[in-house]
């Protein structure tokens, strides 16, 4: 127990220390029982957990996604229509889910000159004048 507390010290040393990326230590949120991995933070948070999923004939497992507005927010399910329902009173960044996203499979898509999700380009663009 106490070299898994000196390895975390000796990461987050490292961290502030910029000798590792922040990104490389993993954070989670746990609600209930279950253990949420925070894959973004920034504006709103987005979250993925794997889980079965049931198809036609059997439950594979899958990563599902989730988003929150904050830390402690409640967690939904990362969908178009669910995005549009929670931010609700931003006009632009709903009308730019429903120009850009045709499917939710394509909220997760990755922008690597900005080095963000377009999702968050987005949020970000609609909270400027």
């Amino acid at each position: 127990m106490l070299n898994a507390v000196v390895l975390k010290a000796g990461i987050l040393l490292a961290i502030a220390m910029q000798q590792v990326p922040a990104s490389a230590v993993m954070n989670y949120r746990m609600v209930g029982k279950e253990k949420y991995q925070v894959v973004d933070s920034s504006g709103f948070f987005i979250y993925s957990k794997r889980k079965l999923v049931q198809g036609e004939k059997i439950a594979r497992p899958e990563t599902v996604f989730y988003f929150s507005i904050d830390s402690q927010g409640p967690l939904r399910e990362l969908t178009r229509a669910n995005l549009e329902d929670v931010f609700a009173s931003n006009a632009k960044f709903r009308y730019a889910l429903e120009q850009t996203f045709r499917s939710d499979k394509q909220l997760l898509e990755y922008d690597r000159y900005l080095k963000m999700y377009k999702i968050k380009y987005l949020y970000n663009q609609s909270l400027q004048e």
